[in-house]
């Protein structure tokens, strides 16, 4: 997924246009603020930034990523002004930008950028590096992701990749509510536009495979309407 970082609503909108057009996931933030919450719930292979944001600058976007352990796996790009004095300019390589691009951006030069970084962020992703170790407790269960397992007693079952993912994802934003719009960005790999069947089929099969192990993932894992799952990681009984 493309993070666009970017304050005014035009500019977003191109840019989200430009990803729609190449078939890539893209999520608009119109300030740092916004983009530190995308990150609660959503891992970037990419942030496209201005320079100058309404509350900060991309100073803070790249030092966001370094919070969040995501430093090492997001390329980011940095738009700065025409006239902007080469010392700034100079300070988001050293801060770590992948690039620096200058007004006016041409569009079909960035495009190309996004294209190849896009490539060897998905190497880097490959076997993406987990804050909470090899497993981690989830509804009850323990899940190994690597083997795409679920155990709970001497019960187990394999879990889908998409399964894994979803699992992931709530994990990480335990407590808060995972939007639709990030569900299907970040498990999905495509926009949300609106229709939440595939994710509540995805949802009931990962239910069923709890459920396989003697578990009820429904009674952790709640269901906002037009919001999203919001993932509660207070024990359940019996786990």
């Amino acid at each position: 997924m493309i993070a666009i970082v970017a304050p005014t609503p035009r500019e977003r909108a191109a840019f989200t246009a430009l990803c729609e057009s190449r078939g890539w996931t893209s999520a608009d933030c119109d300030s740092l603020r916004a983009f530190r919450h995308l990150l609660r719930t959503a891992r970037p292979a990419i942030v496209l930034t201005r320079h100058r944001l309404g509350d900060g600058y991309s100073d803070d976007v790249i030092f966001s990523l370094s919070t969040a352990s995501l430093r090492a796996a997001t390329k980011v790009i940095v738009l700065i002004g025409a006239g902007t004095p080469s010392s700034v300019e100079a300070r988001q390589v050293a801060l770590g930008a992948d690039l620096v691009q200058r007004d006016p951006v041409r569009t079909d030069v960035l495009a190309e950028y996004l294209a190849k970084y896009r490539g060897l962020a998905k190497r880097l992703r490959t076997t993406p590096p987990r804050a909470f170790g090899a497993s981690f407790r989830f509804a009850g269960a323990t899940i190994q992701p690597a083997e795409r397992r679920i155990q709970h007693g001497a019960a187990v079952a394999r879990l889908t990749p998409r399964e894994i993912d979803l699992v992931e994802l709530l994990f990480r934003a335990a407590g808060s509510v995972v939007t639709y719009d990030t569900l299907y960005t970040e498990v999905l790999g495509r926009r949300f536009r609106g229709d939440t069947a595939n994710m509540r089929v995805l949802l009931r099969l990962l239910d069923a495979s709890f459920r396989s192990v003697g578990l009820a993932l429904r009674t952790s894992v709640e269901v906002i309407p037009k919001g999203g799952y919001r993932y509660d990681p207070t024990p359940t009984p019996g786990s």
